[in-house]
Order: structure tokens, then sequence, then C-alpha cells
């Protein structure tokens, strides 16, 4: 019942909503996929952006097709549009690392080649930052697979 009525906030974009009734959820159902990515774009939104990086990394670490393999239409992604309202400035953060950060995070479900852009741009705002750096050994290391593969 929760996993649905979070659903509904999600689709409507009630971000913040959907969030409490996700982390409502019992453990078994926060570890379906689709809750994490939701929860993700929600952490996001709700600018807690310690969360959403954290999950986030801890998925990419343990299945990082999970976000190349995402299908946006399928999930209800709304990364397009967060996309292009960050990327346009009406939607602001405190400042650029945290805005690379997400739009990192966000792009992952699109585009893993610009969000790897959008986390070297992070890097270079934060060198000393491990979870960035391990962030993107994580999306370059993939990158490498792929690329190994195609040749």
């Amino acid at each position: 019942m929760s996993e649905m009525l979070g659903n509904h906030y999600f689709q409507l974009r009630k971000y913040m909503l959907a969030e409490q009734t996700y982390e409502s959820l019992s453990s078994q159902e926060l570890s379906n996929l689709k809750i994490q990515k939701k929860m993700i774009i929600c952490y996001t939104q709700t600018k807690k952006l310690q969360k959403a990086f954290n999950l986030f990394t801890q998925m990419i670490e343990n299945d990082i097709e999970t976000f190349i393999n995402s299908n946006l239409n399928a999930d209800d992604c709304p990364c397009n549009e967060l996309i292009f309202r960050i990327e346009s400035g009406e939607i602001k953060y405190e400042n650029d690392l945290q805005t690379f950060t997400v739009l990192g995070i966000l792009w992952m479900f699109c585009n893993y080649k610009t969000s790897l852009n959008y986390f070297k741009m992070a890097k270079n705002e934060s060198p000393a930052n491990k979870l960035i750096e391990n962030t993107l050994a994580l999306i370059e290391k993939y990158s490498n697979q792929i690329s190994l593969k195609s040749n």
C-alpha cells in the first residue's frame, strides 16, 4: 500500500511526500531497485544531496547497469525535465559542486557519458572529495569496458 502511495506522489512530482512515504517502507521493500532510484530523484529535489549521493554510489558500486539500462518511460523518470530545469537555472542549488553532482546523478539515468562529464566538473570543484573520486572511477571503469567491447 505505501509503495503505491509513494509511486502516486512520485507521478504527481510531489517529491517530499514520495520521499517520506518511501522512507516508511520496510527494509525488504526498500531493497527494490526501482524504489531506490526514485528515492535518489526525490532526495535530489528535496535538497538531501548527501543521501542521494550515498544511495547513488552504493547502487552503482553494486550494479552500474541498473542506471544504464533504466527504462525512463516505464519508470516514469522525470530526469529529462529535471535536467532541463537545472541546466536552465530554474532549479538552483547552493553552489556549482551541488549542481554538478545532482546533474551527474540525473544524467546517469539517461547518458553515462554526460554523467561522467558532470562528475568531472564536480571533481574540479572539490578535488579532495573521495566520494566523487570513487564515483568517477566506477563510471570510467564502465566506460572503458564498453569501449573494449566495441573494439
